[in-house]
């Protein structure tokens, strides 16, 4: 029986050293790979000049460089948003969403290559305005199925990838070693060399998980999922506030804010009289004299053709938020002092938000 090879993908520098050490090889070949895989994205040892011919014989014996296969993919016609659906060894399917040419809100002018990754197959939250929430939580995702994501981006990209969100299916710090694992290998100067201003974690809330990478020395930023200060609403919509609520969550915000020096960025989808009224506005303010913090608010993606969501949300009402209330309510935040950035609504001709695409290939 030939032994299973070692997928390679997704291990570190030293991961890759004392591969090459346990075969027998010196050290530092695992330096030298780890640029092919991450920085040439390497698929065939037969091309690593430097190394010899009876080398790579043996690496491509015992090791191979595996991507997901892309099984499902739509592009939008508006601007180019790809949404792509990955299907992994064991079957599960996962969503990547390429987002190009996308105007910098905090530098008006340039231009980032943004992708949304996954962190795992499923979700266990179950936020009502997530398609992912329709889907059990199956496992979560290793670092070469993290990493896979940006690589197959940046394959289908016209330009370098610049910005790397972790706000796709699932909560990223429920997988947070990972995470972190990807984090430190995308930010190396011989791999992707992505900045860290670039790389934001997004979360729902989990407050040791918080705490944790706020003492790690990885710079990254977060993002916040928070929709509502009511801890009644946000409850409805994220029933994962029952177990964290705000008045936990808010502490560990404020004190990862500290320990970074930097602003967390709150993300905040408009909900028609639910969560944009003038209390919901002064509440927000209050908030911005604890945390330095930004706004991003963001045109909700309606989920109509998912039946089983807990909260019913007419298309129509949000249409109609989009032309006139959105931006009152973030003229009056920016006249309070906040920075805010209406988020463009990438994909909307396509199942662009987290989830759609997955959950319609698997009911469908």
């Amino acid at each position: 029986m030939t032994a299973k090879k070692i997928n390679l993908l997704g291990k570190s520098e030293v991961e890759l050293k004392e591969f090459f050490v346990r075969i027998g090889e010196p050290s530092y070949r695992g330096t030298q790979l780890f640029s092919w895989i991450y920085q040439k994205r390497l698929t065939d040892f037969s091309g690593v000049t430097g190394f010899s011919k009876s080398l790579r014989a043996r690496l491509s014996e015992a090791a191979e460089v595996r991507y997901p296969e892309i099984v499902g993919s739509q592009q939008s016609g508006f601007d180019g948003t790809k949404k792509m659906l990955l299907e992994l060894e064991d079957g599960s399917k996962i969503e990547t969403v390429l987002i190009p040419r996308e105007k910098s809100p905090e530098a008006p002018g340039s231009l980032r290559e943004t992708v949304c990754v996954s962190t795992q197959v499923g979700c266990p939250l179950d936020c009502k305005f997530c398609a992912t929430g329709a889907m059990k939580f199956s496992r979560n995702l290793t670092p070469g199925e993290i990493l896979a994501q940006i690589l197959i981006a940046q394959m289908h990209a016209t330009r370098r990838i610049t910005n790397v969100v972790f706000m796709g299916m699932g909560e990223p710090l429920l997988n947070v070693d990972a995470v972190k694992h990807v984090i430190r290998i995308l930010t190396d100067d011989r791999s992707m060399n992505i900045r860290a201003k670039g790389i934001t974690v997004s979360t729902a809330g989990v407050p040791d998980k918080i705490r944790a990478l706020g003492d790690e020395k990885i710079k990254f930023r977060l993002a916040f999922s928070l929709h509502s200060l009511n801890e009644d609403v946000r409850s409805l919509l994220m029933p994962i506030n029952r177990k964290y609520p705000l008045a936990r969550l808010i502490p560990e915000i404020k004190e990862f804010a500290h320990v970074k020096h930097d602003r967390v960025t709150f993300e905040y989808i408009l909900f028609d009289g639910l969560n944009d009224t003038d209390e919901d506005i002064a509440r927000l303010v209050r908030l911005s004299g604890q945390i330095p913090m930004k706004v991003n608010l963001l045109r909700f993606h309606p989920l109509t053709h998912l039946s089983n969501l807990g909260l019913q949300v007419d298309p129509a009402a949000i249409k109609l938020k989009v032309s006139s209330r959105i931006d009152d309510f973030a003229d009056r935040l920016r006249d309070s002092g906040i920075t805010v950035f209406i988020r463009s609504n990438s994909g909307e001709d396509i199942d662009g938000a987290c989830g759609q695409l997955a959950a319609r290939n698997k009911s469908g």
